[in-house]
């Protein structure tokens, strides 16, 4: 088990399945499908992405802070990157850029803005490859 799937089985206090927790985050308009919920309680995942965290939030009523904790995840602040007004002068290309900049530096830290636990580390030298979070609407990588 994960630090992230036992917080989550904590949260889920009335001890509902992958597919109730999967059709809860549909209702509220998250895109969680049950195989990946699945994994997330019973600790075999990878690197949650945001969207994944936001949906079990959302539907188990705990803070998004308390999952990004138990993710080993930044928890300074919860709400989306806003740029400052002044990126309205930037360019279709530039926004790319800066959207591609923040992508990498994401990366090259796994996320956490910490640098990478050492569990992830291992993980990473055992496979001999970087971990990633599955893009939006992507099946989470399987942990090995």
């Amino acid at each position: 088990m994960s630090a992230l799937s036992d917080a989550l089985g904590a949260a889920n206090t009335a001890g509902l399945s992958a597919r109730a927790i999967a059709r809860a985050a549909k209702e509220r308009g998250h895109s969680v499908n049950h195989d990946t919920a699945a994994r997330y309680l019973r600790g075999d995942h990878g690197i949650p992405d945001e969207a994944t965290l936001v949906a079990f939030a959302d539907v188990l009523n705990v803070p998004l802070r308390t999952l990004r904790a138990a993710a080993d995840l930044p928890t300074e602040s919860v709400e989306p990157y806003i740029p400052p007004p002044e990126a309205s002068r930037l360019s279709r290309r530039q926004r790319r850029a800066v959207d591609e900049v923040i992508r990498a530096m994401l990366e090259s830290s796994g996320g956490s803005g910490r640098g990478r636990s050492a569990a992830v580390r291992q993980l990473a030298a055992q496979r001999d490859e970087t971990p990633r979070a599955a893009r939006h609407g992507q099946a989470e990588p399987p942990a090995e």
